[in-house]
């Protein structure tokens, strides 16, 4: 099977080179986590990880230093010097951490301003936040509480976002952004570098009791280092018997729920694999990942029985009608597409033949039950969800986000209602009206990394820091924890779990690396 490859043109000499898209985004990735070791020469960095021409050695842009690209770089810019003033006047620990949170802000504007596609900034984020939480639990405090960990995260949202979709972003002025940068920069490295404060400066975190769970479920199987990397996707079959994990592998790992036997895997080409869902009556599975490929299998006999090749980045989120006749897949490259499972062929994307369908990374997909109706949201640090019609692809509505940060979409069971992972929030979308109607499971202590909503709508699952929470979606209109489950390692993330309808049985998955599986009792 033939793979993606990128025609890469010089712009001083015209000469092409030829480079297949999961080398291409694994050498910026390692550029951008040295970079963060390294944050004085993070410019420096980021074009040694960029490609050179080979014949004349001038840097290859991938993404134009456009207008919009400038007036992010400002933007940040602006906010770091507004935080470099602020942090003069503090003192402590907090001083220490937002003047780390402004190196690393630094990071982010100095790769704004190098050719590297921004894909590979949506890509690192992450993987800086969690590296940045780490150092903020060493104090005894949670990221999600911490001023500077909320202050990086709002740059990365601004820094990935698309202008068109951000008109509050200041014009960048002409000349003198590379001056105030390198005095910024050069402030923040003195302000870092000055003498951490003894932990016994620090101020305690208050304590903070749980809510209380009517029951607390048991860890039923701990299958440790199932993937090489992180956990990146889990599904789970409706009897709760079989469970499917991906990552940074090339196949889908699954598991017999019932003995905690590993099964033969699902086999796929690339290098990683971010989505994996059930097809119908799930004798079938699919997958996507690396390479823009959509994987589809017979789960029995492990045959691959279609490769739909359309998208020219990763797949980031797939979604199927209950019949599992119909596929939709988001992709890094801003396209959806929506497919036949059975005849393998590719139906439509939507936002025109030519056109994009959202301006960024399509991190959320998902498919009203019957198929009639798709609903799309932009990437990490993007705040639009569009409705479309699938039967003739045209845009029915669009609802924005205040919060951005969106990361997963669900139809609930309530007709014309879904559930967007909007930032750390569970909001309730009107499809219809394509405004925000309320919340679930709402709570100042939890800020969501993963969320499922299971078939019927009864039973959701959420992942908060480390914990797996299980949510009686069903129980009114705002639903309640009903467990929160504990077992995966402290100070690490869940980056997907999901839930049975019945929410007897939950699986999960993160940075650790391990897939826990959980007997909740309910």
């Amino acid at each position: 099977m033939s793979e993606k490859k990128w025609q890469i043109k010089c712009p001083r000499c015209q000469c092409s080179t030829e480079l297949n898209s999961d080398k291409l985004g694994a050498r910026h990735l390692i550029g951008s986590m040295a970079a963060l070791k390294d944050p004085a020469n993070a410019r420096r960095i980021m074009e040694d990880y960029t490609i050179a021409c080979p014949r004349c050695d001038a840097l290859m842009p991938f993404e134009p230093r456009s207008d919009y690209r400038r007036r992010k770089a400002f933007a940040v810019s602006r906010r770091i010097e507004r935080l470099v003033t602020e942090v003069e006047g503090l003192t402590g620990e907090e001083r220490h951490m937002l003047a780390a949170a402004g190196q690393m802000g630094g990071v982010v504007l100095q790769m704004l301003e190098t050719d590297m596609p921004l894909e590979t900034l949506f890509d690192s984020e992450d993987k800086l936040l969690a590296v940045f939480a780490e150092e903020i639990r060493k104090t005894n405090a949670e990221p999600k509480r911490s001023r500077a960990w909320r202050w990086l995260q709002e740059t990365f949202a601004i820094a990935c976002s698309d202008i068109g979709e951000r008109d509050d972003l200041p014009a960048a002025p002409a000349g003198d952004l590379e001056e105030k940068r390198d005095t910024f920069l050069r402030s923040l490295e003195e302000l870092h570098q000055e003498q951490r404060p003894q932990a016994a400066t620090a101020r305690p975190e208050p304590a903070r009791s749980a809510p209380a769970a009517k029951t607390q479920g048991s860890l039923r199987f701990h299958f440790k280092h199932a993937h090489d990397n992180n956990v990146e996707a889990v599904a789970i079959s409706r009897d709760g018997r079989i469970g499917l994990s991906v990552g940074w592998n090339p196949h889908v790992r699954v598991w017999d729920l019932e003995t905690g036997k590993e099964l033969p895997p699902l086999k796929a080409e690339g290098s990683f694999l971010t989505s994996v869902i059930f097809l119908g009556d799930e004798t079938r599975v699919a997958a996507a990942g690396s390479g823009g490929a959509v994987w589809i299998w017979d789960l029995a006999s492990g045959r691959v029985l279609h490769c739909l090749r359309k998208h020219s980045f990763t797949v980031f989120s797939l979604a199927a009608s209950a019949d599992g006749r119909l596929l939709i897949s988001g992709s890094g490259d801003g396209t959806v597409r929506l497919w036949d499972t059975v005849k393998g062929s590719h139906l439509r994307k939507f936002g025109g033949l030519f056109g994009k369908t959202h301006n960024g990374c399509v991190a959320a997909v998902t498919l009203s039950l019957d198929g009639v109706w798709a609903l799309t949201g932009g990437g990490e640090c993007a705040d639009t969800v569009k409705v479309w019609d699938t039967r003739n692809g045209e845009l029915a509505k669009t609802a924005h986000f205040p919060a951005r940060a969106l990361k997963s979409i669900t139809f609930m069971s309530v007709r014309w209602k879904a559930l967007v992972q909007s930032g750390c929030k569970l909001h309730v979308l009107d499809v219809t009206e394509g405004t925000i109607i309320g919340s679930l499971a709402s709570s100042e202590d939890d800020y969501y990394t993963a969320f499922h909503l299971a078939a019927e709508g009864q039973w959701a699952v959420g992942a908060s820091g480390a914990e797996v929470c299980v949510i009686e979606a069903g129980a009114g209109p705002e639903g309640r924890i009903r467990q929160r489950l504990r077992g995966h390692e402290q100070g690490r993330s869940i980056y997907a779990c999901a839930i049975t309808p019945s929410g007897r049985r939950v699986i999960s998955g993160g940075d650790d690396l391990s897939v826990m599986v959980w007997d909740t009792g309910l």
